[in-house]
């Protein structure tokens, strides 16, 4: 190496980083264990800001994102309501404060080639009208958006196709526009390819086609839609929401009717609805905020931990370094530079450690997109970026200047004088010292408890909500699902498809039973709100699932009066199922003796239906929510297809199996294919997966609070250890002295064994009253059981009291074994 190059090296470092560099490299385990402990904390502080800032604060991929608000409409009780188009083209019509106005409903759709050389994908689909595009600030990156023209009944059909399927089957041609595919059976002229970042509504969605609303309608239309909108500069949400409330009475005047045929007025009168305006940034994460801000809050608190227990271990190094200080002083060099060299240290350490959290940091959000709950909005755009860079910079820097502060603090008070003068041999730690390392162990004892009993709390709410029934038997079950094409398949045709299906998967080797629903509980599919008049005139609104004949005994779903439905053919006849839920909600009749033979009447208009069987409630939305009454209709053609819904088209097949259910897929996939090769079977799963995808975010919620919880409580033990067994070998000449006056090593281990506990009673008595301020925002999250729980605050703070006062005792039993001849003979 020349002199030139390590000139070069020297000045690419400034003198007190260099030194700092070489003071750490003599006391290497103190430098691991400080970068190690750092970098959990600023690890867990930088990937949930990367988490938090992607889902939660970066802006959306739009045009001014910050104008844009979802509409929607709620009943008086905050019940969302979904849209008919004639509720948005009223607020198209006459909104002053808006700029722009946008439809759209998503489902899912079967795509093929034109010319078939690819086997059928089922893919999330979204129908959006001509102003989506414009209103959101998106263009495609091949083609153009939907016109006016196209957004028509009787239009030319026409899709928009994402990047992803761009790339995949067509290979990223740039001949695609112009070429067809083939969606639902409807062959449609592919005009445009949508940016990977356009991800609307949902990340899954890879189709959008015309909505085509026909603004000539005299009804109100389908209750099947959202909107979103872009607010005029300088108005509120505020504004547009009180704007748009006044415009809902007067729906009636341009669409009188339904599509029943009934009058748009008493639906009005009936439901009393109310335009509800919500930032779209909002609406879209408002489901996992409050979980993010938790786990934020709690890598805060480890993050805190691990800076005072590197502050505490720097504070010892400070104690053993008094000495060198004094001697410099002595020797004329200034008291500041001596200190510099601890922030200097601790911009070493926290350097270090930054670049280990961000590596960490990155590795976690890989693993989070890839095992991750799936209903965590925007994840695919979270990302470690140039802002996360910046931000653990700037905590590692905090991180320096709490790690640093409170040793350069103590020492500059310190006389460095008295230390030069005794030699350093006779310093023990002053009163004052002792004080403020034992604050620094109880802070973080505190910590470990404010975690531990949140994490406690979920575990328990975990456990509950595990031992809720669901009202159905999961175990050995595979669902299939299965969407027909409506081109090819009218209500009768569907209708006979699911028939023959089912016929066929329950002579398989190994099927006990099999049937379809529109609606697995706790998972996918829509659920459906229909009212019913009653014969007293009183309306009532009901979840409807449409099953067939033998759905209940596939799910063992109890029969608990009456019977169910019998397979006579395609044609409905009026019968329908109620839960137990439902039946007392109606008659006030919660066992179903007298339920059956009662008739309900669609509302406001439409058929009268009879009650044949009743059965046990269902936990269909979330386990942590009651079941909703609910009313089951068969899957066949509607009496009335003017106001009843059609036969479905997309059902999921579910068949109970004397084995392992995953071997029955195969089998289930040959069999649909020979009713229909034009038909894919997607999200196959046994039910038990999709029962714990529905736990997915709580058991997210509860794995980070454990592993925060851990890191807390090891890191506040090791600092209670640390405080302890330095206290220990300062005093080891004051035990060997009392040793040999006649002291019982048992008093000298009861004594730093109280000490301990003082700090560990001060770390619990802090650690419950920062709780007590933090449950409220965790009781959100919790099921069956309370944020002040107190079996499970005890057994929290029992765990933290044992823990701790092992790592008293160890350094205690220490004490009780000095030799006072040794102790004396270091005097």
């Amino acid at each position: 190496m020349t002199d030139a190059t390590r000139m070069t090296r020297r000045l690419s470092l400034p003198i007190g980083l260099r030194q700092a560099v070489r003071s750490l490299r003599r006391a290497p385990a103190f430098a691991i264990t400080s970068i190690a402990t750092l970098g959990l904390g600023i690890g867990a502080v930088a990937a949930m800001f990367v988490i938090v800032h992607g889902v939660l604060l970066a802006p959306l991929p739009y045009r001014d994102p910050e104008r844009l608000v979802a509409v929607d409409l709620r009943s008086p009780e905050l019940r969302r309501i979904l849209q008919p188009p004639g509720v948005y083209l009223a607020f198209q019509r006459n909104a002053r404060l808006l700029d722009d106005i946008a439809l759209y409903r998503t489902g899912s759709a079967n795509i093929t080639d034109e010319n078939g050389s690819t086997d059928a994908q089922r893919v999330t689909a979204t129908w959006i009208n001509a102003s989506m595009l414009p209103t959101l600030g998106v263009a495609p990156i091949l083609g153009r958006g939907f016109t006016s023209d196209e957004d028509r009944p009787g239009a030319p059909n026409v899709a928009l196709i994402s990047e992803a399927i761009w790339r995949t089957r067509f290979l990223g041609a740039r001949d695609v526009l112009g070429k067809s595919i083939d969606v639902n059976a409807v062959r449609r002229t592919i005009v445009g390819v949508m940016p990977e970042r356009f991800r609307f509504p949902s990340a899954d969605t890879k189709l959008w086609l015309p909505a085509r609303i026909d603004p000539a309608s005299a009804t109100l239309g389908d209750f099947a839609y959202s909107s979103v909108a872009r607010l005029s500069r300088g108005v509120t949400v505020d504004d547009a929401q009180r704007e748009l409330t006044s415009i809902v009475p007067r729906v009636a005047d341009a669409f009188p009717r339904l599509e029943s045929g009934s009058p748009t007025s008493l639906w009005l009168d009936d439901v009393r609805p109310q335009a509800a305006v919500t930032p779209l940034r909002e609406e879209l994460t408002a489901g996992i905020s409050r979980t993010l801000w938790i786990l934020a809050a709690a890598a805060g608190l480890v993050l805190l931990a691990a800076c005072a227990n590197v502050a505490n271990l720097m504070l010892i190094r400070a104690d053993g370094r008094r000495l060198e200080l004094a001697l410099c002083e002595a020797l004329g060099a200034s008291r500041l530079r001596g200190l510099s060299r601890f922030a200097a240290e601790a911009a070493v350490l926290c350097g270090a450690a930054a670049v280990l959290a961000l590596l960490g940091a990155s590795a976690a959000v890989r693993a989070l997109r890839a095992f991750g709950p799936a209903d965590i909005p925007r994840l695919s755009e979270v990302h470690v970026g140039v802002t996360a860079i910046v931000f653990t910079a700037l905590i590692a820097a905090i991180a320096a200047i709490v790690c640093s502060a409170i040793p350069v603090f103590r020492v500059r008070r310190g006389s460095l004088s008295f230390s030069l003068r005794d030699g350093g041999q006779h310093e023990t730690a002053g009163k004052a010292r002792q004080r403020l390392r034992g604050m620094i162990a109880t802070l973080q004892i505190a910590v470990s408890l404010v975690v531990l009993c949140g994490s406690a709390l979920l575990l328990r709410s975990f456990q509950r909500l595990y031992q809720e029934p669901p009202g159905f038997d999961a175990d050995h079950v595979m669902t299939v699902w299965m969407q027909l094409p409506f081109a090819r398949y009218g209500d009768s045709a569907a209708v006979d498809f699911h028939a023959r299906l089912t016929a066929s998967v329950r002579a398989l080797p190994g099927v006990r039973a099999a049937g379809v629903t529109n609606s697995l509980p706790l998972g996918p599919g829509e659920r459906l709100q229909r009212s019913f008049r009653l014969g007293s005139g009183r309306d009532v609104s009901l979840t409807s699932f449409t099953i067939d004949d033998t759905y209940l005994a596939a799910m063992r779903i109890p029969l608990i009066s009456g019977h169910g439905f019998e397979r006579t053919g395609v044609q409905r006849d009026g019968d329908v199922i109620v839960n137990r839920r439902a039946a007392e909600l109606l008659w006030r009749d919660p066992n179903g003796a007298t339920a059956v033979g009662k008739q309900l009447a669609m509302s406001p208009v439409g058929p009268t239906y009879t009650v044949i069987g009743v059965v046990g409630d269902v936990r269909d939305h979330d386990l942590a929510a009651p079941p909703s009454p609910a009313v089951y209709v068969p899957q066949a053609v509607p009496i009335d297809a003017s106001v009843e819904p059609a036969a479905r088209r997309n059902m999921a097949l579910v068949v109970r199996t004397a084995g392992p259910p995953a071997n029955i897929t195969a089998s289930v996939r040959r069999v649909v294919r020979e009713l229909d090769p034009a038909v894919p079977t997607y999200n196959e799963q046994p039910m038990t997966e999709v029962v714990r995808a529905s736990t997915a975010r709580l058991a997210f919620t509860l794995q980070l609070m454990s592993v925060a919880a851990v890191i807390t409580l090891v890191l506040g033990i090791v600092g209670l250890y640390g405080v302890t067994a330095y206290m220990v070998a300062l005093r080891t000449r004051e035990f060997g002295v009392r040793v040999a006056l006649g002291a019982e090593p048992g008093r000298l281990a009861r004594d730093v064994v109280l000490r301990g506990l003082t700090m560990i009673g001060a770390g619990v008595g802090v650690g419950l009253l920062l709780f007590a301020f933090a449950s409220q925002y965790l009781r959100a999250l919790l099921y069956g059981v309370s944020a002040g729980d107190p079996l499970t605050l005890a057994g929290a703070t029992l765990a933290i009291v044992v823990t701790a006062t092992v790592a008293s005792w160890l350094p205690a039993r220490r004490a009780a074994r000095v030799d006072p001849a040794i102790a004396l003979r270091a005097d």
